[in-house]
């Protein structure tokens, strides 16, 4: 080892880069932004392949769009190669970096539904022998990964990148679904209204039932997605409800900073002090203008949790089924029979049929792949 425990060298260097990470990731989670940069740069300088995927966030909350994608397109080639899995997480806030460099060309305002094309030389991709990542690379990596909310959030930004408003309007759909009662009211959804009895058993059973996290990934890639796009009341009812389930779904973790997210994301757009919006499930208690309530959430990472199984659990599920159902179905009910047949075919699936047919073939494929039973 080194004479000298101060002195970088090829016997301690991963000291330093251990020491400067969590360096680096204690300001970030204190919302330290610019002092998290200068940690995560002191890593770099030493070991330029690092793994450091929290770099890209801070950029990202920095304005710094371009530099974020870049980042974190190095980052998710890394961790592919080491792990060979998909880099989900990575690849989502790439591609949300780049939608906020699309919406910078349009002067900050919300990115329309024809919007422009990301010039080539300015995208960012994952292997540099290509200047757009190739699609059915992708739709390959994005069915290769297992959690099925992480899957769906990738699909709603890899289709809006692509311009395929179809994509974007069924993976929303579906991260609606997983959001369930919660889905704040005012907010269009594509979700079925529930009689207020039904309502009542569903929110108050809902309570401790977001042990994989589903609810919490669903608003808040939502969230982002909708801030990527420059829609800013959108993200923020669905910032405001992934901060809320945060009561549901966080066991004291405070080393994983995606618990975070949700709050890093308000505190940066400021969107504490602004007037609550109107929701009939939110009967949990949880204030997120109490202050001992958010330092549990930055400092401690988490708070405790008594989750007990409800004894309607098959009831829960069927209603959930249901309702993924129907929110799908809604979502396509104005594509025509080519439209049908078009998805049909890229799903390797039957074209034959009504147009009921083809739909009923649709949504069962699409609940499959949400993981529905």
């Amino acid at each position: 080892s080194s004479d000298d425990d101060d002195v970088i060298d090829e016997y301690n260097i991963n000291k330093f880069v251990a020491l400067w990470t969590e360096e680096g990731l204690g300001h970030l989670r204190m919302l330290r932004f610019e002092e998290a940069g200068a940690s995560f740069d002191k890593v770099y300088k030493i070991k330029p392949d690092a793994y450091l995927w929290q770099d890209g966030i801070v950029k990202y909350y920095l304005g710094d769009y371009h530099g974020a994608a870049e980042s974190l397109a190095k980052n998710a080639k890394r961790y592919e190669v080491r792990f060979m899995e998909p880099a989900s997480e990575e690849r989502i806030w790439r591609d949300a970096a780049e939608l906020k460099v699309i919406s910078s060309f349009n002067g900050g305002r919300k990115v329309s539904k024809k919007f422009i094309d990301v010039p080539a030389a300015m995208r960012v991709v994952l292997d540099e022998d290509s200047a757009v990542d190739d699609k059915s690379v992708e739709m390959e990596s994005i069915a290769m990964e297992r959690r099925k909310v992480i899957r769906i959030a990738r699909q709603l930004f890899s289709s809006s990148l692509r311009n395929d408003s179809k994509g974007v309007a069924l993976a929303r759909a579906q991260l609606q679904a997983c959001c369930g009662d919660s889905f704040p009211s005012s907010l269009k959804s594509t979700l079925p209204t529930l009689s207020s009895s039904k309502k009542a058993k569903s929110s108050s059973a809902s309570v401790s039932k977001d042990h994989k996290m589903h609810k919490l990934h669903s608003f808040f890639y939502l969230g982002l997605h909708y801030d990527a796009l420059g829609r800013s009341y959108e993200s923020k009812q669905c910032m405001k409800m992934a901060l809320k389930t945060c009561a549901q779904s966080i066991g004291g973790n405070n080393q994983d900073i995606t618990f975070l997210l949700p709050v890093i994301h308000m505190t940066v757009r400021d969107w504490y002090d602004d007037d609550e919006f109107d929701t009939e499930e939110d009967t949990d208690g949880i204030d997120i203008d109490d202050e001992n309530f958010m330092e549990q959430l930055l400092v401690e990472g988490g708070v405790e949790l008594d989750l007990n199984d409800g004894d309607d659990k098959v009831s829960i599920n069927d209603a959930a089924s249901i309702k993924l159902a129907s929110s799908l179905r809604e979502s396509i009910k104005d594509w025509k029979m080519v439209d049908l047949k078009n998805e049909l075919k890229a799903r390797k699936l039957k074209v034959s049929g009504s147009k009921k047919e083809l739909q009923d073939r649709l949504v069962d494929d699409l609940k499959r792949e949400a993981g529905a039973n």
